[in-house]
């Protein structure tokens, strides 16, 4: 009788129904296996056991794979029709409800194209401006010298970078690895971006010098903040690009390709997005800092002791920050409203969620020899993002503000145009990240001129070309090198592969200055640092040249099949 009541609840539950964005049926029917292993009882004997779990090993190997048919063309319904296919990384269908994560809208797609335009100016307005120059005139109003309290210092707090590097890599470990589990990606994309809103907004009661301790770690806050949100939006590449419509209509040979072409596709547009915002944003909060430093109110607002110790140029600043945060509050409205949580497995019942987090990166770091191009690429980007980063804390040297206000301009445009050049040449990701970090050596071969040569960095026309040609290859490099990335985890495990993402990135970012600083300090000439950076160019392309994209892919498939079957393990294993 048992028996039966699982086979009437196996049928009954053969087809789910779910509803997609039009408002019509989305129908999923599961494959049809013959004999599906019952849930394993504690009265079952030792034989009954072992071959449950060989079937249930067999379905978890099978690659099943939906595509996307719709054999009638007025109909509004789509029905998805489960096909066996070879092994491919891009499995739609996870053993998962499928009704959950139904094909893509269009209105998700734009909304988290916004989530770029609204949040992307945080980072280059924000912490890359505004918050360094701000935190700067504070510590500087605080400070006095030592043999005389009346003259002001002149002291820096870049320090505080390298606390927000370590707080990151703490929060990222600690949530990345949930992301991965019930609906905790969007709510920790939104939730946490809120907060840095919620610190930039602070700023404006920071009206004393005193007060620039915490002035810093409202910013650390902020840019804590803001980095895990942006890791679980790097996270929804490659699971939006699993239900594109471009993708869901290939079959075969062509799945793997047209999802790449679309994980680059939204990638890169959606940076684009970014820097479009930046530049906006950049225009706005510049006229409303110049408009309050130059109004005549302003200096009645300082004699009349409201700016208390800050100043009129600096509180217009924070006034600034306060307008980007304004900026990405009502940008965040349409991803809070049109992006889907699509949610995977939850946890099992009883499992402590930070406990959880650090054991599973833990544990995936230790068995990175299952996926050894998929930690090459890691350690590549490694060393790429502090080169990258070095290269404009060097070159910004010669002109801050040139090289500043040009790189963010001409990065969208670059994104646009390595897309293009992709598009056109039928290039690989691999291919295009070679190409662009062999290109940025360029960069420092030039400054190396200068020792020789008349030009190389040395008049102050080439510093805005130098600014353009770096934006162009930022860009490209950044959106490329996410994209390849993005091929190389293992499907469902993206927030915690990303939290992995984010800690190389933003934990390398001291070791290129901290060596640059010490080779100018012991030569007196900033130009070797440009020798140095060379060779920490050369490193990522030799990295990426051995890497093996399509064993990296079979490598990531077999780690999340394991993984599956692991979880279905402890759940008791479904039927």
């Amino acid at each position: 009788m048992q028996t039966d009541a699982n086979r009437t609840a196996a049928e009954s539950d053969s087809e789910t129904a779910g509803v997609n964005d039009s408002g019509s049926f989305l129908v999923v029917e599961r494959p049809t296996i013959d004999a599906q292993p019952a849930r394993l009882r504690s009265t079952d004997s030792s034989e009954t056991i072992e071959e449950n779990k060989k079937t249930l090993h067999k379905k978890l190997s099978e690659r099943i794979s939906l595509c996307w048919n719709r054999s009638d063309a007025s109909s509004s319904a789509v029905r998805l029709t489960p096909v066996k296919r070879g092994p491919s990384h891009r499995e739609i269908n996870q053993l998962f409800p499928t009704a959950k994560h139904p094909p893509l809208s269009r209105e998700e797609l734009n909304a988290f194209y916004i989530y770029s335009l609204a949040c992307e100016p945080m980072s280059i307005v924000v912490f890359t401006a505004l918050s360094t120059i701000v935190l700067q005139n504070l510590a500087a109003g605080a400070g006095k010298e030592e043999t005389d309290h009346s003259i002001p210092c002149n002291y820096t707090v870049a320090g505080y970078k390298c606390v927000t590097n370590i707080g990151g890599a703490i929060f990222f470990i600690s949530f990345g690895a949930l992301a991965d589990h019930g609906s905790y990606r969007k709510k920790f994309m939104i939730g946490f971006m809120f907060c840095a809103v919620a610190s930039c907004f602070s700023m404006v009661a920071i009206r004393r010098a005193e007060w620039f301790l915490e002035a810093s770690i409202l910013v650390i806050l902020a840019q804590i903040m803001f980095g895990a949100s942006y890791c679980f939006y790097n996270s929804y590449i490659p699971v939006l690009s699993a239900v594109h419509w471009n993708v869901l209509e290939a079959s075969g040979a062509m799945q793997r390709e047209v999802n790449e072409a679309t994980m680059n596709t939204l990638s890169a547009i959606s940076q684009i997005y970014g820097y479009c915002g930046s530049v906006g944003c950049f225009a706005v909060a510049g006229g409303v800092i110049f408009g309050l430093q130059s109004l005549p109110f302003s200096s009645g607002f300082s004699d009349a002791g409201f700016f208390d110790s800050v100043g009129v140029s600096t509180y217009s600043m924070q006034i600034g920050i306060c307008v980007v945060a304004v900026w990405s509050l009502i940008g965040l409205y349409w991803p809070m409203l049109y992006i889907r949580d699509r949610p995977y497995s939850p946890l099992p019942k009883g499992t402590n969620h930070i406990i959880y987090s650090w054991s599973q990166v833990i544990k995936t770091i230790c068995r990175a020899k299952r996926m050894p191009n998929t930690f090459l690429m890691l350690l590549a980007w490694f060393i790429l993002s502090d080169a990258i980063t070095t290269i404009g804390s060097t070159t910004i040297l010669f002109a801050t503000v040139i090289l500043g206000i040009a790189a963010p301009l001409t990065a969208g445009g670059g994104n646009y145009l390595w897309l293009y050049v992709q598009r056109k040449r039928q290039w690989s990701t691999k291919k295009m990240l070679i190409i662009l970090v062999s290109l940025s050596i360029l960069l420092p071969i030039y400054g190396t001129l200068g020792f020789f040569a008349p030009f190389g960095l040395k008049a102050k026309w080439e510093l805005f070309p130098a600014g353009v040609y770096y934006g162009c290859l930022l860009g490209g490099i950044q959106s490329f090198s996410r994209v390849l990335f993005s091929e190389l985890i293992p499907r469902g495990h993206e927030g915690e592969f990303f939290a992995l993402y984010s800690i190389t990135d933003k934990g390398s970012s001291w070791f290129g200055p901290l060596i640059v600083g010490a080779i100018t300090d012991a030569t007196h000439e900033i130009r070797y640092g440009f020798v140095f950076l060379f060779f920490m160019l050369i490193m990522p392309v030799c990295f990426l040249w051995l890497l093996n994209v399509e064993k990296g892919v079979n490598d990531a498939e077999a780690f999340r099949a394991a993984d599956l079957e692991e979880l279905d393990m402890l759940a008791g294993l479904i039927a």
